[in-house]
């Protein structure tokens, strides 16, 4: 046991004192941290570029489109000849001319742009003139505004499980990101165990090894030092990724745009023009009240059954990494060099794939027959299972799941054993499937 432990001590300190591990460690949250906020900061940065200069030939819009977090209108133009208008703009790439031709119904308005300002400007512009005008129309038929207000409805869907308000939205984000982290987390540090085993085989440096411990005890030492440094660096992670994301979230807060401007408030907040120009704003108070009974993330987060989730994470980065690593030592074993893998690698890393294949159809329905095989089968568990578990998993599921994984792990430590201290001293021969069948039986 001594000999394991001197061998996990030696993979463990030799990897985490390499430059790309520190580099890593510091990159990762940053760049998770990164793919979350870089949107909400995109359109933040871009919201005072894109001017748009209204023509208004109708004369009954001028003033009543309202500048948002996407577009900012620019009235000073409104009566002018649109082409003038154009050659004024012509050489400006951040400015737009919206022109509005005079027709008995508003059926289409152009942009003239000279670089296309973006789906997300055409798609304010339609979104705010269709109720603007919408409105409108209302008031020509003398439709009473206070009545529209008053039947209309804003229903909100509540979803209780077990007593305890749920969000399947939070619970498919958690799921997704658990599951995609072990995935990542796997398929990483398998691989460095593979490579590993065959860089010290094509060295002879292993010759010299297994002069002073058995195969299968190189094998395992070197899958749990490596394991030990994955679950390192994840650790690393949750603690930075915390801090970082404790900040922008402080960060994004401080300069965030005033919701009322924002495009998901037009709705509610637009009214139809009136005569003198201005706009007959909407009744918004049951809207507000709604919004007050919201469930925030910090009740989402408390909701969240956290013991199971770490624990169920853990467990499943552990048993999948061993699952996965003793495979791939047994495939690293078997060559003489890298390039050499790739025939054995598909069978191996196929169900490790097909887990993060199915994972929409997972997490869109977790108690589906397809979610519930994948997440018992082993090869598929670990991925499927931390996908279905922030929705709730009953204990007889996960249970089995977490025994046929075990079981699953030492027939594959036993199966990458067999193969691994024949394979380890074959050299110059090419090997086949039928040649790794002979491995298992050799005495």
């Amino acid at each position: 046991m001594s000999k394991i432990s001197l061998i996990i001590q030696r993979e463990y300190v030799t990897r985490v004192r390499k430059k790309s591990f520190l580099i890593i460690s510091i990159l990762g949250p940053l760049l998770f941290i990164g793919i979350r906020f870089a949107p909400r900061l995109i359109v933040a940065s871009r919201s005072e570029h894109q001017r748009v200069v209204v023509v208004d030939e109708t004369k009954t819009l001028c003033g009543v489109l309202e500048s948002n977090a996407t577009v900012n209108y620019d009235y000073g133009y409104c009566n002018i000849d649109v082409n003038s208008v154009k050659k004024i703009f012509a050489d400006s790439g951040h400015v737009s001319v919206l022109y509005i031709p005079k027709t008995e119904q508003i059926m289409e308005v152009k942009l003239f742009s000279k670089s296309d300002p973006g789906d997300d400007v055409v798609s304010s512009i339609e979104y705010q003139m269709n109720n603007i005008l919408e409105k409108a129309k209302m008031k020509a038929e003398n439709l009473d505004q206070a009545m529209i207000d008053k039947v209309k409805s804003h229903v909100k869907v509540k979803d209780i499980v077990n007593n305890k308000i749920a969000n399947a939205g939070y619970n498919a984000g958690l799921g997704y990101a658990c599951s995609f982290l072990i995935y990542i987390f796997i398929f990483l540090y398998s691989m460095q165990v593979m490579r590993g085993v065959t860089e010290e085989k094509t060295n002879r440096i292993v010759e010299v090894i297994i002069s002073s411990v058995r195969p299968f005890q190189l094998m395992m030492g070197k899958v749990i030092g490596v394991g030990l440094v994955g679950l390192t660096q994840f650790l690393i992670w949750v603690i930075l990724g915390f801090a970082v994301f404790s900040v922008g979230s402080s960060y994004i807060q401080s300069k965030e745009i005033d919701p009322k401007n924002a495009l998901t408030e037009q709705t509610y907040k637009m009214g139809a023009p009136e005569q003198n120009g201005s706009i007959t704003t909407v009744n918004t108070s049951n809207l507000d009240a709604a919004n007050d009974t919201d469930d925030g993330l910090d009740n989402m987060l408390r909701a969240t059954n956290w013991p199971l989730v770490v624990g169920g994470f853990l467990f499943y980065f552990l048993g999948g990494y061993m699952l996965y690593s003793a495979l791939f030592a047994a495939v690293g074993s078997a060559v003489d060099q890298e390039t050499e893998t790739q025939q054995f690698m598909l069978p191996v890393t196929m169900p490790l794939i097909l887990s993060i294949v199915v994972m929409g159809s997972i997490i869109t329905n977790p108690h589906s027959t397809v979610a519930v095989w994948f997440s018992i089968i082993p090869l598929t568990a670990p991925v499927a299972m931390m996908a279905r578990i922030p929705f709730g998993v009953p204990i007889w599921q996960l249970g089995l799941s977490m025994v046929l994984l075990i079981a699953a792990i030492f027939g594959a430590v036993w199966l990458a054993g067999r193969i691994y201290r024949v394979g380890l001293l074959m050299y110059g021969k090419k090997v086949t499937y039928k040649e790794l069948g002979k491995w298992l039986f050799y005495k």
